[in-house]
């Protein structure tokens, strides 16, 4: 079918027919088909078409009548990240209220058997991205649940544990104790695990380095992760207020202060031979150092060292480590204020400037996905930052926020701006788009709440509960700010390895489960 031009004739009996005038024929012309009848209704296109084409396309014009009216009425779909997991670890999905219904494990038994449970906390640290995660005890205020002075002297021989926890399935793989790693440890000696972290490939770690303590005396140690084996240690050293102790990649790094205003002494070790001390030096009496993942920063007296954890070799840095405020470490960049003028600095690894951004950009940093956030309360101001260039990528005035962040496992680049909302302390949370920083969406909270971590459709906040910490979860959809619901916890709630747990009085800990995302939210083809 080939479509043609009307003539003038043909647009002059249209618009004389959309008047409702009677059009008479034009000279030598018939008004109707070769056997008299009237002409049927409507253009030749559609007049020369076979009745069974005109009724299918009129059963078309119907269907898409249809849709139209029905996206009319139908709200937008809801939006999700798509991007991997922040962090690496990928958080649990629970559109609906979880129950602790899941794996059960009990904490205060492996870790600190005999202490009342009440005066017991959990701290956790993730160990790669398998859900794995390592758990100690650690004494806490009870906020009423139990006599807070009776738990004083109850919980003196708590936290020499730690466990490594395997959160899909609730099992505790092995528990090591410090006691264990000093000899001729007496009765009444303490011993405690005061960090612990992991060291090799990011997810995919293949030792856990302890700083432990024992009496009078400190050590670090090396496990296997698979079983919880000592398989390496340094030699023991008295331990002091003015210990110092930072771990990155293959660098650990330790120092102490032998007299009062003297200056600090340091030490470097490979992680991968924790007995050999591969540099030995003196720093300030300010004690300013930093390990990054390849090498140690001192800062001594004549400027700032470099030394390789393998070799013990020292060089030059390019800059001073004493002069950058409050250091930010982010990929291969560490930030910092530039000072009295404003504006924020960025050096590479080996100390020479990347970029240096605008004056007027300032405030508290934080590191988000795909830029350094700085929130100005002041001013009242939030700026995001390129990783790359130092260019400011946007700032908007008068969110009122107090704090801009990040959040684990998230998988767009959002950011969550948490704002006084009320005179009762109440919060708005406003979800940032990472790119131009229009606000998406507002959540509200209850006062003293604070942002935990987000899987792909639900965010996650902890408030304050009966427990007198922040045991309540408050759960809110990605897309929309709407609050989905609110779960009051036992004692202590925690994201371990992407798992939401609930400790309970009796030092329990409980998986809270639900239906899957996957089963609530349809997919989006």
């Amino acid at each position: 079918m080939v479509w043609e031009k009307p003539t003038t004739r043909e647009r002059t009996t249209a618009a004389e027919e959309a008047d409702g005038h009677q059009v008479p024929p034009p000279p030598g012309s018939t008004t109707g088909s070769p056997s008299g009848r009237p002409a049927a209704p409507g253009p030749r296109w559609w007049r020369r078409l076979a009745p069974g084409r005109r009724l299918a396309l009129g059963y078309l014009a119907l269907v898409l009548a249809a849709v139209a009216v029905t996206a009319a009425l139908v709200p937008g779909q809801p939006v999700y990240g798509g991007l991997s997991p922040w962090q690496g670890t990928s958080t649990v999905d629970l559109r609906e209220a979880p129950t602790a219904s899941g794996w059960t494990v009990d904490l205060a038994g492996a870790l600190a058997p005999g202490a009342p449970a009440l005066c017991l906390r959990f701290p956790s640290v993730p160990v790669g991205d398998d859900g794995l995660v390592l758990v100690r005890a650690a004494p806490a205020w009870t906020y009423g649940f139990a006599n807070d002075a009776g738990c004083g002297s109850d919980t003196r021989q708590v936290g020499s544990r730690v466990g490594l926890l395997d959160t899909t399935d609730g099992r505790m793989a092995w528990v090591h104790d410090a006691r264990d790693d000093f000899a001729d440890l007496g009765d009444l000696d303490g011993a405690e695990v005061l960090s612990a972290s992991a060291i090799g490939p990011a997810g995919d770690p293949d030792r856990l380095l302890l700083r432990t303590t024992g009496g009078a005396l400190s050590k670090l140690v090396a496990l296997d992760p698979a079983t919880g084996r000592v398989v390496d240690g340094s030699a023991p050293w008295t331990t002091t207020d003015s210990d110092q102790f930072q771990s990155e990649g293959r660098v650990v790094l330790t120092g102490r202060q032998p007299s009062a205003g003297g200056a600090y002494r340091y030490e470097v070790r490979d992680a991968d031979d924790l007995g050999h001390v591969t540099w030995r030096g003196a720093g300030t009496t300010t004690g300013v150092v930093l390990a990054l993942p390849d090498r140690a920063l001192v800062s001594t007296p004549d400027g700032t060292v470099a030394v390789d954890p393998r070799t013990g070799r020292e060089h030059d840095w390019g800059t001073r480590l004493d002069a950058l405020v409050g250091p930010l470490v982010h990929d291969d960049l560490i930030v910092s204020s530039t000072g009295r003028s404003g504006g924020f600095t960025a050096v590479d690894l080996d100390g020479r400037t990347r970029w240096t951004t605008s004056p007027d950009v300032q405030g508290a940093p934080s590191a988000a996905r795909t830029c350094l956030v700085v929130t100005d309360v002041a001013d009242d101001r939030v700026s995001c930052v390129d990783w790359d260039t130092g260019e400011t990528r946007w700032s908007h005035d008068r969110r009122g926020a107090v704090s801009v962040d990040g959040l684990a496992g998230q998988t767009d680049d959002d950011l969550f701006a948490a704002a006084t909302a009320g005179d009762d302390g109440s919060l708005a949370l406003r979800v940032l788009d990472g790119a131009d920083g229009a606000t998406t969406s507002v959540v509200e909270l209850p006062g003293g709440a604070v942002p935990a971590a987000t899987g792909r459709t639900v965010g996650y906040a902890f408030a304050y509960g009966s427990s007198g910490g922040r045991s309540t979860v408050v759960a809110f959809d990605r897309s929309s700010g709407e609050r989905l619901w609110v779960y009051q916890g036992r004692l202590q709630v925690s994201f371990w390895g992407g798992v939401l747990v609930d400790v309970d009085v009796d030092g329990v800990a409980h998986e809270l489960t639900g239906p899957a995302a996957t089963e609530v939210v349809a997919p989006r083809w």
